[in-house]
């Protein structure tokens, strides 16, 4: 088997997970849209992998369609989240985590290992975030998970100025 093979196996494990909670798959990225914030969850590949061996991570992000309707720029959607999480820092050792995948077997340990993670603590982690409000709240309490301290005073600026 292949990179590619082991990858097809973990996206179509997790597919089968998510498909369940209406997210849609584009490529590597699994999104689901609750009219407000878009949940995204992407698996990602290491450039250090070969045709043989697969190293894959996860990657969480949301973005508030609010702030992008307030946000005046051109870049595409997929540039602009406002929430970036690594599935590592869900862990209680919060290191980057990757998956070496060298067999059919250990595609499939490493699917469960991700699937046991979206569920136990991304998908949570999401439902505690359902609005604009929540990441404003979160912004204002000193957390910008994924952003710079720029970029949480720049939303949180926009957030104020709409509600006045």
């Amino acid at each position: 088997m292949t990179s590619k093979d082991y990858r097809k196996i973990i996206s179509d494990n997790l597919s089968a997970v998510l498909k369940e909670r209406q997210f849609k798959k584009r490529g590597p990225v699994f999104s689901y849209s609750n009219g407000d914030l878009t949940y995204f969850i992407g698996i990602q590949s290491s450039r250090s992998s070969t045709a043989d061996v697969l190293k894959v991570t996860v990657n969480t992000e949301i973005t508030s369609s609010l702030i992008l309707k307030l946000n005046d720029t051109s870049l595409p959607i997929e540039n602009q989240r406002h929430y970036t999480r690594r599935i590592g820092s869900y862990l209680n050792d919060q290191q980057d985590k990757w998956w070496i995948v060298d067999s059919q077997q250990s595609a499939e340990i490493t699917a469960r290992d991700i699937i046991a993670i979206i569920k136990d603590k991304v998908l949570p982690n999401f439902e505690a975030l359902g609005t604009t409000n929540d990441l404003a709240r979160l912004w204002k309490n000193g957390g910008y998970i994924g952003i710079t301290e720029g970029q949480r005073k720049h939303f949180l600026t926009l957030l104020e100025k709409a509600s006045d």
